[in-house]
């Protein structure tokens, strides 16, 4: 009966102190620069999917808004076409929100990549990163790459 008992503390131990690191994310994938007629594009499923896969593996509650298509860059530490979507993430319970933003030129691909990573109570943000867009020889590579800069952004996220 001991061996038991003790098994399961340790089990409920372990379960209940990597519940405690989970934070509750939600994102959001903003494109520039594309046709509000064009599709999807891959680029932009590429970075949501990354994101998703790597706050999954970390431990972390992940949700996030529609991509969301505009003119231009936005001006201001925070775009006001997104405060919608902050206000559902925070409605839902996020305590953390992340911007992406891809801005795209006539190749579709991003040639510009903002990382903004907000706190929503006490409102602060507390990362912001910009990238040049590289072209990569396949999918995979790109994909790759998306998540060694999101596994950055999740080491800010569980050093605060």
């Amino acid at each position: 009966m001991p061996k038991r008992t003790l098994a399961a503390a340790v089990f409920l131990s372990v379960f209940f102190v990597f519940r405690i690191q989970a934070a509750n994310v939600s994102f959001l994938v903003i494109e520039t620069g594309l046709s509000f007629e064009a599709g999807a594009n891959q680029h932009s499923e590429l970075w949501e999917s990354g994101l998703f896969d790597v706050f999954f593996e970390a431990g972390h509650i992940a949700s996030n808004a529609p991509v969301l298509r505009i003119e231009a860059n936005p001006k201001g530490e925070f775009p006001q076409e997104a405060l919608d979507d902050l206000k559902e993430a925070t409605d839902g319970g996020a305590e953390y929100f992340i911007i992406v933003l891809l801005d795209y030129d006539a190749s579709q691909s991003p040639q510009a990549i903002s990382l903004q990573l907000f706190r929503i109570d006490p409102y602060e943000k507390i990362f912001e990163q910009h990238y040049t867009g590289k072209d990569f020889s396949s999918t995979r590579e790109e994909y790759d790459n998306v998540k060694v800069v999101v596994r950055d952004l999740v080491s800010r996220l569980n050093n605060r």
